[in-house]
């Protein structure tokens, strides 16, 4: 440039360029006149996960948050979608990201942290965007833009503009958690159909299930999966995902099935006996054809389940899992960074990550043969982040990091997962390094993918049945249901303190996990009256090394049974629930399980309405049968089980004299208990 005095006292491109000459090629250059370098790190625009943007609506009485639920399932409806995947009601709004919910923190640190990293200079702005997660990808990008309260939007593209215009370098750093990374997929591919990639210079996509996830399956087929730390019902939730189209942009995509070959679902030998899936798919669905097959009813030949029937799987929407597709095929699994864009993924690891359902016939005695009896089974891998199995959140030939959530895990009281993985540390450190085009390596987090040892040993739980299941560890910790601190609140509010565990439902079965700790105790509290079977494997890293079962176990509310992982195989059961010990199951001894199933159904009668002359009577007949099992004559004691059946069943109908007459549903609850003790005598 000129040498002249305006520009050598002040060298702005304003005072300078006027007086050059020459070719020069600015389309890649900052174009604000007013803009002057400064060192330090791009600016950050920050684009959330589903469910982690919070939903507002305005009544005449005031403004309600929609999401995260304040207290009921009821007030979820008002987000429920039409079957084009558009908003019921239009006037859903959106102003926050989700910084704590009910105690536990989302992004509550990342966010102080990014404060910290603008209040010390590294970068001159960061902006969290929230966003209406339930709707199309393509409408969060569109003209309209973002909903926000008194006819205000969001318009994203304007929004990376703005950032730049301030920014250091004169470029924007774009971090996507979760499902904000497939947005800012789109987002940049938008920027470059208007010629503004280059105003981003970084996308960094953390947790990103880019290819789907095994999750999404069982959230839109049977309600599973939508929560926080609270639980949605199933029919609330199947009622919100079934036509929300982010929610089918989760599921796995045909990109999955090249890199993951694991099958998404499975079936048992037996299910043919409610519906031949086998006929159809074999023992598994490993393809992508076939998923969509059974996504969407099998062409036709299973029908739509009723609104509350939550077990029979649910017949999906084919315009909108076609959108999921197309867009997937378009754009999400074959997407490339334009020039100029580096793109970085991490994964999140260690973590027990659903990678399957199975499907299987109805074990309980007396299940009718139809599709809402279906056994369903979540399926686990200890290759993702809770939600994410590793394979998706990796599909790019990109630099990749992992974090081993796992070791990172290890002897906090507060467990980290997808939700939460930008609350580990140590991955905020690692961001704010790839902000200063660093690459240095914080504890925990590594660009070799860390495998799982023989050595690292851990404990999985299933209980099937009405049954609470509670674990402490040394500490006190606690992981499963809690108390709702809201007495009218009918959301389920759960805990998962011990390092490394979780609790999750699916059906009538809980899920829990935790280390192999010999500190571990298990309380189980009944709900109801029936019979549970609980399981215990116990896994040598992937591989389970022992499973131990305790099968039809009787059942009464209220009732508890305490195990202690130093002595795995013993129930201690304290039926009526004064602090004394009662009985105890032995699992690795004969009919250790039947003795105490004999003895639990005597208190169950004793605390029957039934008449006291007929419950007398039939408290005679089952001690003579429990003197036979002591005597290991099981065949006779089945027999006797057998003759208080019929006998219990005579009682029932409704032409005995009232006096002796057994309710309908009390007869039908203890002739199931009765049936399930005499079939296990007879095996």
């Amino acid at each position: 440039y000129s040498n002249t005095t305006a520009c050598i006292n002040n060298p702005s491109v304003e005072n300078c360029l006027p007086l050059s000459s020459g070719n020069f090629d600015f389309s890649n250059r900052q174009t604000n006149i007013n803009f002057v370098y400064i060192e330090g790190a791009s600016s950050v625009l920050f684009l959330p996960g589903i469910e982690s943007s919070r939903l507002y609506k305005k009544y005449s009485f005031g403004e309600v948050r929609l999401w995260e639920p304040a207290n009921r399932n009821e007030g979820v409806k008002d987000l429920y979608m039409n079957s084009d995947g558009t908003s019921v009601d239009r006037n859903i709004y959106t102003r926050d990201i989700v910084d704590e919910a009910y105690e536990s923190n989302i992004y509550k640190g990342f966010m102080s942290y990014m404060d910290d990293l603008v209040e010390d200079e590294i970068i001159k702005e960061w902006k969290a965007v929230p966003y209406d997660w339930r709707l199309p990808i393509q409408s969060t990008l569109d003209d309209n833009g973002i909903s926000l309260a008194e006819d205000e939007s969001i318009d994203l593209l304007r929004e990376v503009q703005k950032l730049s215009e301030s920014s250091n370098t004169g470029k924007v750093t774009i971090i996507g958690h979760s499902n904000g990374g497939l947005l800012g997929k789109a987002l940049i591919d938008k920027l470059g159909s208007i010629g503004k990639a280059n105003l981003v210079d970084k996308f960094i996509m953390v947790a990103t299930p880019q290819a789907g996830t095994p999750k999404a399956v069982a959230g839109l087929l049977h309600g599973s999966g939508l929560s926080l730390p609270f639980f949605l019902n199933e029919k609330t939730g199947r009622g919100l995902a079934e036509n929300m189209s982010s929610a089918y942009n989760l599921l796995p995509s045909e990109k999955y099935f090249e890199d993951v070959r694991t099958p998404v679902v499975e079936f048992g030998s037996d299910v043919k006996d409610i519906y031949d899936f086998e006929k159809l798919y074999g023992d598994k669905i490993d393809s992508k054809d076939e998923l969509d097959k059974f996504l969407t009813g099998d062409d036709g030949e299973r029908k739509d389940p009723s609104f509350s029937d939550t077990d029979s799987p649910n017949v999906l929407s084919k315009s909108l899992l076609g959108g999921a597709n197309t867009i997937h095929d378009n754009l999400l699994d074959n997407w490339q960074a334009p020039e100029g864009v580096e793109v970085i993924q991490i994964a999140g690891w260690g973590l027990d990550t659903i990678s399957g359902i199975k499907y299987d016939d109805c074990d309980i005695v007396f299940c009718p043969d139809k599709l809402s009896n279906l056994d369903r089974e979540l399926i686990f891998k200890k290759d993702g982040d809770g939600t994410v199995v590793l394979p998706s959140a990796i599909i790019m030939d990109d630099e990749i990091y992992y974090v081993n959530i796992e070791k990172y895990n290890d002897g906090l009281t507060k467990d980290r997962d997808h939700a939460s993985i930008l609350e580990v540390p140590n991955l905020q450190d690692f961001i704010k390094n790839i902000l200063n085009n660093k690459r240095d390596l914080p504890r925990y987090v590594t660009s070799v993918k860390p495998e799982v040892s023989d050595e690292d040993e851990s404990l999985r739980y299933r209980m099937h049945s009405p049954v609470e299941v509670h674990l402490y560890d040394g500490e006190n910790n606690h992981t499963g249901i809690t108390d709702n601190p809201n007495p009218k609140s009918d959301l389920v509010y759960y805990k998962e303190n011990i390092p490394n565990s979780y609790y999750m439902e699916f059906g009538e079965t809980k899920y829990l996990g935790s280390p192999k700790d010999e500190n571990i105790r298990i309380e189980l509290v009944g709900e109801d009256r029936g019979t549970f079977t609980f399981e215990i494997d116990e896994l040598e890293g992937e591989n389970i090394a022992k499973t131990t079962t305790f099968k039809d176990v009787p059942v009464i509310k209220d009732m508890k049974a305490y195990l202690d992982i130093k002595n795995i195989g013993i129930m201690e059961i304290d039926w009526n629930n004064d602090d004394e010990i009662d009985t105890a199951i032995n699992a690795e001894k004969p009919n250790s399980t039947e003795m105490v199933s004999i003895q639990l159904l005597i208190e169950i009668i004793k605390s029957s309405k039934i008449n006291p002359i007929l419950k007398n009577h039939f408290l005679n007949e089952i001690k003579i049968a429990e003197k036979q099992i002591k005597k290991d004559k099981n065949k006779v004691a089945a027999k006797i089980l057998e003759i208080v059946e019929k006998q219990m069943e005579m009682f029932s109908d409704k032409r005995v004299m009232s006096k002796f007459n057994i309710s309908e549903s009390e007869a039908e609850s203890l002739i199931k208990i009765i049936e399930i003790i005499r079939l296990n005598l007879i095996k």
